[in-house]
């Protein structure tokens, strides 16, 4: 099976999506699919071999070369409006129409459009809940989703694909694929004080810890809320994207003079683990201003990454997330948007050392579940299942 993955971010970046998007391509190629990942090509690296830069991209995520670089120049990047996505968008799905693909796989609507619409096959990826966040948008959902060139949907939660089951699209054509992590970049396995002996980190201590962005809608703000009624956890920040986005929680924290919050800029990937095998806890922001106010999932890669690491994982009480997460089981759940409630919640995880042990070790257990490579292969049988029912 060939596949054309088409997307039209900027590779590498420090977006989730696009380590998601390497990723994927790198564990289908792992599994058999012969896989071109076609993306924009900056200019910086026009005149580098491609050879090049498929190195230096594999490098930048931590995944194996087992998929072909097709990228392509359209026209040089541009500012905040991001011409390119509509050139690349444009040029991209007219190109795979000439290397006999099996199917195109995007998580953009143009290509799908162009694609299925000039006679070849197409796959749709989202994480998000369109339908919801965008009601405007059905009748062209519904109209694509019975197109015969339509492949079907891959989404990264079952809350999602309910959402576009209910929009009107073929339950045959849609399939809920949770993300997952590589069992390879937890290895070797750290003891918390064995990780924290590498990172430099104090060996006593209490360590709550969040890895990835700290935009203002994944709500990270609240941490430094919470840090305020929990001074005996140390609250340890990863991300950003950039500088900006840690320059704003750095202020937040020293407005509030909370000397329990260290905040760290963005690392690679594959540089993480260190941190989370590091953490007693590791957090999701307890709140639900993602999912309620921008209507996006907040089961993010970073989940299976937490369960891989052995520790508790700190969590909402939300729907997306009861989808892997069991309150007191493999996880501990608070109310969302009550800071006290879950400053109380993680000095209990810290007196109770026998049930953070519990709950962590079934996050360990869980995780086995949650492989990339697992995901790959799943992925792999719904692309053979959906290009024979289509003939």
């Amino acid at each position: 099976m060939k596949v054309c993955t088409i997307c039209d971010d900027l590779f590498p970046s420090y977006w989730t999506s696009t380590n998601q998007v390497v990723t994927s391509a790198s564990s289908l190629g792992k599994v058999g699919v012969d896989v071109d990942l076609m993306i924009p090509i900056l200019v910086s690296n026009l005149f580098k071999s491609r050879e090049k830069r498929l190195r230096e991209l594999c490098e930048f995520y931590g995944v194996e070369p087992t998929f072909n670089l097709k990228d392509i120049f359209t026209v040089m990047p541009t500012n905040k409006f991001r011409i390119e996505k509509f050139t690349h968008g444009m040029l991209a799905p007219l190109l795979a129409r000439l290397g006999d693909y099996d199917l195109i796989y995007t998580r953009h609507v143009l290509p799908v459009i162009l694609s299925i619409y000039s006679g070849g096959k197409a796959m749709f990826e989202t994480y998000r809940l369109l339908p919801e966040e965008f009601p405007q948008t059905i009748p062209l959902i519904r109209k694509i989703a019975h197109h015969p060139n339509f492949l079907g949907i891959t989404t990264h939660s079952e809350l999602s694909s309910n959402a576009f089951i209910e929009a009107g699209v073929p339950e045959e054509k849609v399939i809920s694929l949770h993300n997952g992590f590589d069992p390879e970049e937890f290895e070797p396995k750290l003891s918390k004080g064995e990780a924290r002996k590498l990172l430099g980190l104090p060996e006593e201590g209490f360590y709550a810890t969040y890895t990835g962005h700290m935009t203002s809608f994944k709500g990270t703000e609240m941490f430094i809320d919470i840090a305020k009624y929990a001074p005996g956890v140390q609250f340890l920040l990863i991300g950003g994207p950039t500088e900006k986005e840690v320059e704003h929680m750095k202020a937040l924290a020293q407005k509030n003079n909370l000397d329990n919050v260290k905040i760290m800029g963005w690392l690679k990937p594959h540089l993480i683990p260190p941190y989370l095998y590091a953490s007693d806890v590791l957090m999701i922001p307890p709140t639900d201003k993602p999912l309620k106010l921008h209507g996006r999932t907040v089961l993010p890669i970073k989940i299976f990454n937490y369960l891989a690491a052995g520790r508790v994982i700190f969590a909402p009480d939300l729907e997306d997330t009861e989808e892997i997460l069991h309150h007191g089981v493999n996880s501990f759940k608070v109310q969302p948007n009550n800071p006290q409630k879950a400053a109380a919640a993680l000095n209990n995880i810290a007196a109770d050392p026998l049930m953070a042990n519990n709950i962590a070790e079934k996050a360990l257990q869980d995780s086995k579940k949650y492989t990339w490579s697992q995901r790959a292969l799943n992925l792999k049988k719904f692309m053979e299942k959906r290009l024979k029912a289509s003939g």
